[in-house]
């Protein structure tokens, strides 16, 4: 079915904030929100929103709280938080939803509204787009959806601006119950990317009793994801060989996502973070339907070992939610991305970095594994993915020569690797990646394909 939103990307609502995201803006999108997702009914619906670091986080989150007030919800602010910390609390709290501000791992100037139900549960494509529909549509757009038209109450009817001040302190308590294991004696490096996991993160870690040595926890979110965090995987590296730290972590700015290394700097993806504890889970009995959910962007080396071990691998387009949605489908307790957003659905709605890294640690610390071997227990085939920024990404995507380029650097690879080209969910960039059995197989069929790129972004 085509996807008819315009508004919401593979995760929320992006852009450039007060310029695409503008006080004005974010109200309509508050006031549609609380009167499609939590309308009045005997009881008023409750909700808690979160957000990240940045700057423009601020008056985001105070014109998306005051619509969804106006629109009869009370709103616990929970101030700067994880969006894997608001979906988990939205379901121990038993809320009826929550939004967070946040562009995950976008630049500082960009900023999105993402949303939850009850459960922490992300919304669905139907959901997005009645959303948008009362966006963006007029009065007779609206009615055929069958929804009323937005509603603001007054009086006692009103909702109600309340705080949340001890969320890290319920997320760690949760956590402390699912995780008995102790990290003392472990040299903890942890990348928080200047974003919400700045002060949550090292609290975390240190109440496990690990000795962690934080980077990157500017609260400022002046900084935010730049040149560092779970999209610069190469500064943890750094950074872990540096502070003879035993392991390192990496976040993105909402730490939903996690990226690792070991000691010697050698970096542990998402395919090495989800493989190593599907293996663990399946000779534990633990795998549900002994299968796990990834994307299109998974190395061929993830897709053998599993192969290897038996496990069935389900494969969606690239973005968390399609992953989730096919977990649900198939009963699969375990899946993610390469990128690093893992989902471990037995303790968590959604994917989390913090609970990610504590589980990659629980598998290794329960069998005694060596720190040093982990990386080679899912083996890589070379990899190479360039980001070009363009434009009009719809327009290039559709044009003949790409398509005709596409199909010869195919040919060349010749049954030896494979190509991907697609675009971001979220920025306005092309995505070219290439695996193989050699680097410059790779190499080779990514460079074809991006120079046809620019030379076709040259004749817009």
């Amino acid at each position: 079915m085509k996807d008819l939103r315009k508004l919401f990307g593979t995760d929320g609502i992006r852009g450039v904030a007060g310029i695409d995201l503008t006080p004005g803006f974010v109200s309509k999108v508050g006031k549609a929100a609380a009167q499609l997702l939590w309308p009045a009914g005997d009881n008023r619906k409750k909700i808690l929103v979160g957000r990240d670091t940045r700057p423009s986080g601020g008056f985001i989150s105070e014109a998306v709280i005051s619509a969804a007030i106006a629109g009869g919800v009370d709103v616990l602010d929970g101030g700067i938080m994880t969006t894997p910390e608001v979906a988990l609390l939205i379901n121990l709290l038993n809320l009826d939803g929550g939004i967070v501000i946040s562009a995950s791992h976008n630049p500082v100037e960009d900023n999105g509204i993402k949303f939850f139900t009850a459960g922490g549960i992300k919304l669905t494509d139907s959901q997005e787009k009645a959303i948008e529909d009362c966006i963006i549509s007029d009065e007779q757009a609206i009615k055929k959806e069958n929804t009323e038209d937005l509603k603001l109450y007054a009086g006692h009817d009103i909702g109600r601006l309340l705080s949340l001040d001890n969320a890290n302190t319920l997320y760690r308590d949760y956590l402390k119950k699912i995780f008995k294991m102790s990290l003392a004696g472990l040299k903890v490096a942890l990348d928080c990317a200047n974003g919400a996991a700045s002060m949550l993160a090292p609290f975390i870690f240190e109440s496990f009793g690990a000795t962690v040595i934080p980077f990157n926890c500017n609260i400022s979110g002046e900084d935010i994801n730049k040149n560092c965090g779970a999209t610069h995987p190469e500064f943890i590296s750094k950074a872990t060989i540096e502070a003879n730290a035993d392991i390192g972590f990496s976040f993105d700015g909402d730490a939903d996502r996690v990226m690792a290394c070991d000691r010697k700097g050698r970096i542990l993806d998402g395919d090495i973070i989800i493989g190593f504890c599907a293996i663990d889970m399946s000779r534990k009995k633990t795998l549900n339907n002994n299968c796990v959910v990834t994307t299109v962007m998974a190395n061929m080396g993830f897709d053998k070992v599993m192969s290897s071990e038996g496990i069935t691998v389900y494969k969606t387009d690239v973005g968390d939610r399609y992953v989730i949605e096919k977990m649900n489908e198939t009963g699969a307790v375990l899946g993610g991305e390469q990128s690093g957003h893992i989902i471990f659905k037995n303790i968590s709605p959604t994917g989390d970095g913090i609970l990610s890294a504590l589980e990659f640690l629980n598998v290794i610390l329960s069998n005694n594994y060596d720190l040093d071997s982990i990386n080679s227990i899912v083996p890589k085939f070379p990899q190479i993915l360039k980001n070009i920024r363009v434009q009009d990404k719809k327009k290039l995507l559709e044009s003949e020569n790409l398509r005709v380029a596409i199909a010869d650097a195919d040919r060349r690879l010749d049954g030896k690797g494979r190509l991907l080209v697609r675009p971001s969910g979220t920025e306005s960039l092309i995505r070219v990646m290439a695996e193989a059995q050699t680097l410059q197989l790779a190499e080779n069929a990514v460079d074809q394909v991006v120079e046809l790129i620019l030379k076709e972004q040259e004749n817009l």
